[in-house]
């Protein structure tokens, strides 16, 4: 399992790369006004950071318990959890509005998949909604779904 680790590591890290390489040919453009390859390239960025994260994990890591998440049962419990939520969000987000939508989505992650307390699920899931529609519909103005309540 190690080995996967290592690979899919590198792996996500050179399509990363690739990616944010391949944005700067569309052009990035500003802060204020960003080019059509300046989310993709942050998001390549991203990648890369997150998976070189893993990468060292993974070689660093040496306690063979840490292996008995992937077991069958409960990785691919969590996985379906994680695919359903997500495609009933794709669904429903136009008719609830982003935030709303939002706010579910996270509370039934924080809450089933990632097993916390439903006060820390409620507080997370407002703070990160709150901070996406912040990010998203204020400061960048994207156009957001208001949903049947307006919001």
């Amino acid at each position: 399992m190690k080995r996967f680790d290592l690979w899919s590591g590198a792996v996500l890290f050179a399509l990363g790369i690739a990616v944010s390489l391949e944005s700067l040919n569309l052009g990035l453009g500003s802060w204020t006004i960003p080019g059509p390859g300046f989310l993709s390239c942050g998001a390549g960025l991203a990648l890369s950071l997150v998976s070189l994260g893993f990468f060292s994990a993974a070689v660093v890591r040496k306690d063979p318990s840490s292996e008995k998440f992937w077991s069958f049962p409960h990785s691919w419990k969590v996985f379906l959890m994680i695919v359903l939520s997500l495609c009933i969000y794709n669904l429903v987000w136009t008719r609830l509005g982003f935030f709303v939508s939002t706010f579910l989505l996270l509370a039934f992650l924080f809450g089933m998949v990632g097993k916390q307390r439903w006060p820390v699920c409620l507080i997370g899931a407002v703070l990160i909604s709150a901070a996406a529609y912040l990010l998203f519909g204020v400061f960048l103005e994207t156009q957001l779904p208001t949903g049947v309540m307006g919001f």
